[in-house]
């Protein structure tokens, strides 16, 4: 073999070894873990008082409940710490969630960790905003349609000084005094007397006014969120009366002819019991 084969042997066998060590050496990476949340969607409304649901998935990690300590490595394998408003409200090792949370809106994060509870390297997350309430949803993040309507006194009544309105409400639900948030469809209905406010009711017992002054009132009816404010757009009714000294108390007829009818009457009836007893006496 002369000396310019000898170069290309050697140059040949040199290539097959550098290319081929890597192939040899080298082995393929898993794709990395993901969690995706699937339902709800961010910033929805769930309304009538409903838990949160949440659905999730995940891909290239094996859920486990917690505790378990499964053979897979540490990278691909644990369960789910659940956080609401940054602080850690359970864990989960099944891709459902359900939390029972009062009125509000809350930024609700889901984190894949390992076994022993520490994040993954990198970290692996995802959150959503959403929003609860005690009101009809109506399926979007916005205040619903409401009304107030006043079922009676009718305008320009004349009334005593115990008046009781009704109302009716519609696509809003009064709750008791709580949690001072403001969410759609929810809160206390607002009673003002003249521009004033009377009181706030969170019931649908009918309005109760006693002891108005004589003259003109009105009374408006104005719905307001958890935290006093009216909706927007406003949703109230008002109605007007009026108030006189001389319908306040009814006048009270005179009894005399009937009282003397009576005093006779009851004279007559003792002198006739008198005289049939000395009747059946002397007999």
């Amino acid at each position: 073999m002369n000396g310019p084969r000898v170069a290309l042997f050697f140059v040949a066998v040199g290539l097959l070894l550098v290319c081929g060590f890597p192939a040899a050496t080298v082995r393929a990476t898993p794709p990395p873990p993901t969690l995706t949340i699937v339902s709800p969607a961010n910033n929805t409304v769930i309304g009538n008082g409903s838990p949160l649901v949440l659905l999730f998935a995940v891909e290239n990690f094996n859920l486990t409940e917690p505790g378990t300590g499964g053979p897979g490595p540490a990278t691909n394998e644990g369960h789910v710490n659940v956080y609401v408003e940054g602080n850690l409200r359970t864990v989960v090792g099944q891709p459902t969630v359900v939390l029972a949370l009062e009125s509000g809106t809350y930024h609700v994060q889901l984190r894949l960790v390992s076994d022993n509870g520490t994040s993954l390297t990198p970290d692996v997350s995802a959150s959503i905003t959403v929003t609860l309430t005690r009101g009809p949803a109506a399926g979007t993040p916005r205040i619903a349609v409401t009304y107030v309507e006043i079922l009676y006194p009718i305008p320009g009544d004349l009334w005593g000084d115990d008046i009781t309105i009704s109302f009716r409400i519609t696509n809003f639900t009064l709750v008791p005094p709580g949690r001072r948030v403001s969410v759609p469809n929810e809160g206390r209905l607002r009673v003002l007397v003249d521009g004033l406010v009377f009181k706030d009711l969170t019931s649908y017992e009918p309005a109760h006014f006693s002891d108005l002054p004589d003259g003109d009132h009105t009374v408006t009816l104005r719905l307001v969120d958890g935290v006093g404010q009216p909706l927007n757009p406003d949703a109230s009714d008002s109605t007007s009366f009026r108030v006189e000294g001389e319908q306040k108390v009814a006048p009270i007829p005179d009894l005399t002819p009937y009282l003397l009818t009576a005093q006779i009457g009851l004279g007559a009836a003792i002198v006739g019991v008198l005289y049939l007893h000395d009747w059946r006496r002397k007999r």
